[in-house]
């Protein structure tokens, strides 16, 4: 593990996947990161690499040849190479490999940067192209429910919105989409509930805030989610379990198993031509 610490925060970090696994308020001893509990979820902030959501069958194809791929893509479990770390940041790259090509018959390399900051961090993944390929990227960190110290429910979780919104929500039932016309009418916050997040991720597309604020009625503390330019906003929790964590994941797509299983045909894929780079940077600030 590799520690970042300042004035205020330390973090804690794998190389396994570039993951956060820790962020604890020194001032006040209060944790913003899901510790990881493998009875309902264990994952603390992993990134998604090359696709995001549920795939037809579990594959994709290229020019008609099938490659097994993990929901969420495969570079969440795979060892980063660390290229540098100081007290306040650290960079870890993945390179195409064999183990990458059995799943992505692309040459690529991803670069991922967490910076401390003096309200929290920003993280920025680098992805580069090789050879002409097509992909996808979303961060997805869990937010513990625990962060004012108080065990509150999910319940008493809010989530508010820069400007007003006006959008639907899908979640997918069986891997494929269903849409809830006007989840969002209007408002400037959603009240969160385990009745939503039962029925599965919440995935807002189209929206004109460039934040969104995870706080509770229980607690002071809250995250800032910066969204930057990542079209899509997914909320989630682990179904029909009381887990003790929620994310809020910005991400370039989210799609289901519905799509066109050929990368180059696939619905929300980012195309980059051979030499090109794409970056997203986001930055999580915490009160």
């Amino acid at each position: 593990m590799i520690t970042l610490k300042n004035a205020k925060y330390v973090m804690e970090l794998s190389n396994v996947g570039a993951e956060i696994h820790s962020l604890i308020n020194t001032q006040q001893g209060n944790q913003y990161i899901w510790n990881g509990d493998p009875a309902f979820w264990g994952r603390h902030t992993p990134l998604l690499f090359p696709v995001t959501g549920p795939l037809p069958n579990g594959h994709i194809q290229v020019q008609g040849k099938s490659y097994p791929m993990p929901v969420n893509g495969f570079a969440r479990d795979m060892p980063f190479q660390v290229l540098s770390h100081t007290e306040t940041e650290a960079v870890f790259l993945l390179s195409s490999n064999e183990e990458t090509k059995a799943f992505y018959p692309f040459d690529f390399s991803l670069q991922v940067t967490h910076t401390l900051l003096d309200d929290g961090y920003r993280s920025t993944a680098q992805i580069k192209a090789n050879e002409q390929l097509w992909c996808t990227f979303g961060w997805h960190p869990a937010f513990s429910l625990d962060m004012n110290q108080n065990g509150a429910d999910l319940s008493t979780f809010v989530v508010e919105f820069e400007q007003e919104e006006s959008v639907d929500r899908l979640y997918p039932v069986n891997g494929i989409f269903k849409t809830e016309k006007q989840f969002l009418h209007h408002q400037k916050t959603l009240q969160l509930s385990r009745t939503e997040t039962d029925k599965g991720p919440i995935v807002l597309n189209g929206l004109r805030s460039a934040w969104v604020k995870l706080s509770s009625t229980q607690g002071k503390h809250s995250v800032t989610v910066q969204r930057a330019d990542m079209p899509t906003l997914v909320i989630w929790t682990k179904e029909q379990l009381h887990a003790q964590f929620v994310c809020v994941e910005p991400m370039y797509s989210f799609q289901d198993a519905a799509r066109n299983p050929e990368l180059s045909k696939m619905e929300g894929m980012l195309h980059l031509a051979a030499g090109e780079s794409r970056t997203f940077s986001n930055a999580f600030t915490f009160n």
